[in-house]
């Protein structure tokens, strides 16, 4: 019996983690612009959410003027940082710039970071 309910918790532990997973994933692909993104994500209920606001130089490095701007490189690949939050979640999407201007960036890589339940902001 115990090793039925053991069985049993780990099962329901691993449909509701899959389940809140499956919720929270952003709708990201490598390569599409982050004008694109930042539209995808703020439909889906993500809000900008960087921890202090870009300086004007990094806007114009980042070609956009999207509030989830965190920073920008000035120098090497001229990587920019994006941060969104849903709920206690966290998303961090990082660009490079594109040859096209109306793409302002290509998302690069993201990832998500689980923030402190009590957290606020």
């Amino acid at each position: 019996m115990r090793c039925f309910l053991v069985f049993f918790g780990l099962a329901f532990t691993s449909l509701i983690t899959a389940a809140t997973a499956e919720t929270l994933s952003p709708d990201l692909k490598q390569g599409q612009s982050i004008l694109h993104a930042d539209q995808t994500l703020t439909a889906s209920g993500w809000e900008p959410d960087p921890e202090d606001q870009a300086q004007p130089f990094e806007y114009v490095l980042a070609g956009n003027s999207l509030s989830s701007l965190a920073s920008c490189s000035g120098t090497g690949v001229g990587f920019c940082r994006y941060d969104y939050r849903l709920n206690n979640q966290k998303l961090i999407v990082v660009t490079i710039p594109s040859n096209h201007p109306a793409h302002a960036g290509r998302v690069y890589h993201w990832w998500m970071e689980t923030l402190p339940i009590n957290q606020s902001r």
